[in-house]
């Protein structure tokens, strides 16, 4: 876990020197916020069928990190039963809200959230398939629009057994409608070209190809 404290400290100072101030021309209200998808907040209290395990990291005697788990059939004997993790939230700055949270299929992660500033919003969503980042959305200006999507893709390396995962494309949502309006396309972890939406239809109107150095 303290591997996570140190990438949510290196991430956060990249986050907000990276992406500057946020244009409050383009600020707009999320009429239909799902404020548990754009907020944190307090620990949740386990679902149905879930049991909560607490822990206190840094021996404050308070809970800075808790696991949800739910019991399921045994695939090795059907007549036990085993438990399996489904959730965990961490509460890295004292403040009892949750800063890093991870979400869990058949034990492995699938979608994590982190709130890199301690607002009690989360910034920054990854999203994994058979445990690889396949998507990244990092959130600015709206609690339920991203300001900018990253998608990557896994690559087979020969004569390695672990994927490597590498950008594919970014997105962005300038005028924080729903839709990208500025797309970077990547091969071989170089900038192939650039498409831009000039008139906001959802359509590329104009291709670029990178200046080179």
């Amino acid at each position: 876990m303290l591997s996570s404290v140190r990438f949510l400290g290196a991430f956060c100072f990249v986050f907000l020197v990276g992406c500057g101030p946020a244009n409050q021309d383009a600020q707009k209200k999320d009429e239909k916020a799902d404020p548990i998808k754009a907020a944190s907040q307090e620990p949740t209290v386990p679902q149905p069928g879930e049991t909560m395990q607490r822990f206190d990291l840094n021996k404050d005697k308070k809970p800075d990190m808790w696991k949800f788990f739910v019991e399921k059939p045994d695939p090795r004997d059907g007549s036990k039963k085993i438990r399996e993790l489904v959730r965990i939230e961490v509460d890295l700055n004292g403040d009892n809200r949750v800063d890093i949270q991870r979400f869990y299929e058949n034990g492995v992660k699938v979608r994590e959230r982190f709130d890199l500033d301690y607002d009690g919003k989360f910034d920054l969503v990854n999203h994994y398939s058979q445990g690889y980042l396949i998507k990244q959305e990092i959130f600015q200006r709206s609690q339920t629009i991203p300001d900018l999507v990253k998608h990557f893709e896994v690559i087979e390396e020969k004569g390695k057994k672990k994927k490597k995962v590498r950008l594919a494309r970014k997105e962005r949502d300038q005028n924080l409608d729903g839709k990208p309006d500025y797309w970077e396309y990547w091969e071989n972890g170089m900038l192939d070209r650039i498409g831009r939406d000039t008139d906001f239809d959802g359509k590329v109107d104009v291709w670029e190809r990178p200046q080179a150095n």
